[in-house]
């Protein structure tokens, strides 16, 4: 069987041996002081999805896309002022506390079957026709 075992050149002829030589290479150390530190046990999950916002990009946006989803949700039209032209009842307190944000949400069609709440207005595509009949 010529061409099996050594190639003569000293080199391993195991095909991993050059995988893992490419692939797992030595742990850098990393500045620590320009990374949120996430400690691990008793985060909780307000501390994890709060990491997020400065742990990657992907994650990053995570981070800024759930602000400003808990923005949505705690605003209310209490939180603003009058205007001059508004009404009776846009001036009771009790009815502008009850006056929440309505809330678009725009999405594939696979993610109905997640479960979609403290939503007003779904936008979905008819990427997968059986997910909108669910």
């Amino acid at each position: 069987m010529a061409g099996e075992g050594s190639s003569g050149g000293g080199r391993s002829t195991d095909p991993l041996e050059g995988v893992r030589a490419i692939v797992l290479k030595p742990s850098e150390s990393l500045d620590e002081s320009r990374f949120t530190r996430i400690a691990g046990a008793g985060l909780g999950l307000d501390g994890l999805l709060g990491s997020l916002a400065s742990t990657g990009f992907e994650a990053s946006n995570l981070g800024d896309a759930i602000d400003v989803v808990n923005q949505m949700l705690d605003w209310r039209l209490s939180h603003e002022k009058p205007t001059e032209d508004c009404d009776e009842a846009g001036l009771d307190p009790i009815y502008r506390e009850s006056v929440k944000c309505r809330i678009f949400l725009g999405f594939t069609s696979n993610l109905v079957s997640s479960g979609i709440h403290n939503v007003y207005v779904i936008v979905a595509t008819a990427g997968g026709i059986e997910e909108d009949l669910i």
